[in-house]
C-alpha cells in the first residue's frame, strides 16, 4: 500500500482486502486473507461479517494510515495475535500482550481431556484445579467457563504482568471461579503452600529444547517470550517438577495433564513413571503428534 497512493486514491474495504490478500501472500504470510480482514476489524473495530456488509465503504485517511502500520509489522514476521492484541481459544476472546505466549490450538486438546476426566471420575464433586504457567490464562478460564461451579481453578505464574494479563481475561469472560497468584514452580516452598489442595493439575510448560529454539519460525524465536517456550536446556525440566510436587500437591487421587513437544512422550512417559505413576494416556494433536499426557496419581 504504497503511502503516496494512499493519499490519492479511495480505498474501499473490498479494495483493501483484495490488494491486502494478494501483498501478504507475496510476503510469504499464510492465511493472508484472514490476516487482513482481522486487522481492518481491529482498524475499524467492527466483526468480519461487517466488512462484507460495507465493503463498499471508503477508509479515512487515519485508517489506512494506522492499517499500514499493521501490515508492515505483520510482514516483519510479528505475530497477528500481538498486532490485534487479542486471540481465539477454545472459542473465547484473550487479551494479549508479547509477555504471554499465543495459545495454540493443539492446547485445546488438554483443556478438552482435561473436562471430560473431571466429568467422568469426579461426577458429584467439588473440583480444584491447578494451572502451572497459566501464561494468559487460557486454560484456566476456559476450564471454569465450560465446567461452571462444578471446579475452583488456581493459576499460577511466575510475572505480576503476566498475573494482570490473565485476571483481565478472567473479566473479559465473565469468569469468576478462578484465581491468580505469581509464584514460581521451582520455589522451594512450591510444595508445602499447595500441599493436599488440587484434585486435578494442568500445565502448558515451556517444553522446547534449547537446540531447537533457533529452528523455530521467526514469529515465535523473535517475538514470543522465550521463557514461556523453552527452559533453556532439554525441555524436561518442568516436567520434572511437577513430577516431584505433584504427588504432594494431589489431594487424594487424582490426574495430571501436561502438553509435549513432538518426541517427548515417552521421555515424559518415564519421568512420571519413575515417581510411580504408571497408569498414563497419551493423546494425539490434530496433526496424529503425540501432544497430552493424563497422569493419574494417587497417594502412597
Amino acid at each position: 500500500m504504497d503511502k503516496n497512493k494512499t493519499e490519492t486514491k479511495t480505498w474501499r474495504i473490498i479494495d483493501i482486502i483484495n490488494w491486502g490478500t494478494e501483498y501478504l501472500k507475496s510476503k510469504g504470510i499464510d492465511e493472508s486473507r484472514l490476516t487482513i480482514e482481522l486487522m481492518l476489524c481491529h482498524v475499524l473495530n467492527c466483526k468480519r461479517v461487517d466488512l462484507y456488509i460495507n465493503f463498499e465503504k471508503p477508509l479515512a485517511k487515519k485508517e489506512l494510515e494506522e492499517l499500514r502500520g499493521l501490515i508492515t509489522r505483520r510482514v516483519k514476521r510479528e505475530p497477528l495475535q500481538y498486532i490485534i492484541g487479542k486471540a481465539e481459544f477454545m472459542g473465547l476472546e484473550f487479551k494479549l500482550t508479547p509477555n504471554v505466549l499465543i495459545p495454540r490450538p493443539e492446547t485445546e486438546i488438554l483443556v478438552e481431556k482435561a473436562i471430560e476426566t473431571i466429568k467422568k471420575e469426579f461426577p458429584n464433586t467439588p473440583v480444584k484445579v491447578l494451572d502451572i504457567g497459566t501464561g494468559s490464562g487460557n486454560i484456566a478460564i476456559s476450564l471454569a467457563k465450560f465446567l461452571k461451579d462444578k471446579v475452583f481453578v488456581v493459576g499460577i505464574d511466575i510475572s505480576e504482568g503476566i498475573i494482570k494479563v490473565a485476571n483481565e481475561n478472567a473479566i473479559l469472560n465473565d469468569v469468576k471461579n478462578v484465581q491468580f497468584i505469581q509464584f514460581d514452580l521451582f520455589d522451594e516452598k512450591f510444595a508445602s503452600k499447595f500441599k493436599n489442595q488440587f484434585d486435578i493439575i494442568v500445565s502448558n510448560p515451556p517444553y522446547v529444547a534449547i537446540d531447537e529454539f533457533e529452528s523455530l519460525q521467526d514469529e515465535i524465536k523473535n517475538f514470543e517470550p522465550k521463557i514461556a517456550i523453552t527452559n533453556g536446556a532439554n525441555g524436561l525440566s518442568f516436567y520434572k517438577r511437577i513430577a516431584d510436587v505433584g504427588r504432594e500437591i494431589i489431594s487424594n487421587v487424582g490426574f495430571i495433564f501436561v502438553e509435549m513437544a513432538y518426541g517427548q512422550s515417552e521421555k515424559v512417559k518415564k519421568i512420571f513413571n519413575d515417581i510411580g505413576c504408571n497408569q498414563i494416556e497419551i493423546f494425539n494433536d490434530y496433526l496424529g503428534i503425540e501432544r497430552v499426557a493424563k497422569i493419574k496419581v494417587e497417594k502412597r
